[in-house]
């Protein structure tokens, strides 16, 4: 039987140790070269992160940006396209009513009555609309639908302006509702006014038009007096019943230039978040280049210590088959 010294099970003993780091090294320089990053970023960063803290920090800043970018970016799409609707609706009856006065008949009132009121329930469902289970003419009360319906706005119209028996009487009640906190402020379902939403560093969007927006409330009205007709309001006075539609007509006209300016309004607060979602982007990119950099490596040194580190491995081998060899036939050898 074969003896093994003391010094042949050392010599063993540091063959595996080494054999199993530079495997380890190959390991770690395989995975290096295959990824193109470090495999211990600690190391190569020589304990100090504070560099990719900082750059992972501002990476979570943007993350907040796009989010809250995002939201804001769609709340100001869902109401653009809410003014664009209400003008439209608006528009698409006022010239008819301001000559109803002149040129039409009782029966055509009645029709023009009926297609008012048809576009105020119209506009109501586009100041309700809700994107993403949220209402985006409520304020902060985002989970409220701001207004109730046509006919409950109606309802409360013909209760302000019970009495009125002209034309002027009927228009200037509705004004008075529309202008008042117990009138129309308390018909409106909505909270106070949403803060700005944070869209890049230091720059906030405002988000504040909701369904109180002077614009809006004095389009309602105008449509809401030529509606009160369809609800038999001057019944029997076929002549104060065209001036009201006449005078609503003008109404309508002259918020015209309201909802322009609202919708302008609304337009830049559009392209501001959108030049801030540009903008973000742009850093997130650089950023995220640069966080790459921090962690990769140098393909060209990678490789050049792979085989380094492999040739090492190889000749340990030679050196160990070589040592388990040994035996008293080969020393004489």
């Amino acid at each position: 039987m074969m003896r093994i010294s003391v010094g042949d099970a050392s010599l063993t003993n540091i063959l595996a140790r080494q054999g199993a780091d530079l495997r380890g090294q190959v390991q770690r320089a395989s995975q290096e070269v295959a990824s193109g990053k470090h495999a211990d970023i600690g190391l190569a960063l020589r304990g100090d992160y504070s560099p990719l803290l900082a750059v992972d920090a501002s990476l979570s800043r943007l993350a907040a940006f796009k989010a809250t970018a995002t939201d804001a970016a769609f709340q100001t799409a869902a109401q653009q396209s809410a003014i664009t609707g209400l003008s439209q609706l608006a528009s698409g009856i006022s010239t008819q009513l301001m000559g109803a006065r002149d040129v039409s008949t009782p029966a055509q009132i009645s029709t023009l009555a009926s297609d008012a009121r048809g576009r105020l329930g119209s506009a109501i469902g586009l100041l309700n609309t809700q994107v993403s289970g949220r209402a985006i003419f409520a304020g902060q009360a985002t989970d409220t639908v701001p207004l109730e319906t046509a006919d409950d706005l109606l309802a409360a119209l013909e209760t302000a302006a019970v009495g009125a028996t002209t034309a002027g009487q009927v228009a200037a009640a509705v004004v008075t509702w529309f202008d008042d906190p117990l009138g129309y402020g308390a018909f409106y379902q909505g909270g106070a006014a949403l803060t700005g939403a944070p869209v890049a560093p230091g720059e906030v969007a405002d988000l504040s038009t909701t369904a109180m927006d002077p614009a809006i409330r004095d389009t309602l009205a105008g449509l809401a007096m030529a509606a009160l007709l369809d609800r038999g309001i001057l019944a029997g006075n076929p002549e104060e019943r065209a001036r009201l539609a006449a005078t609503a007509g003008q109404s309508l006209t002259r918020s015209e230039e309201d909802r322009i300016t609202l919708s302008a309004r609304i337009g830049t607060v559009e392209a501001q978040i959108e030049a801030a979602r540009t903008r973000n982007s742009s850093e997130e990119t650089s950023l995220g280049i640069l966080r790459s950099d921090i962690g990769s490596v140098d393909p060209y040194e990678a490789a050049t210590r792979l085989e380094t580190i492999r040739a090492q491995l190889e000749s340990l081998y030679l050196v160990t088959a070589r040592v388990s060899r040994l035996s008293l036939t080969e020393y004489i050898r």
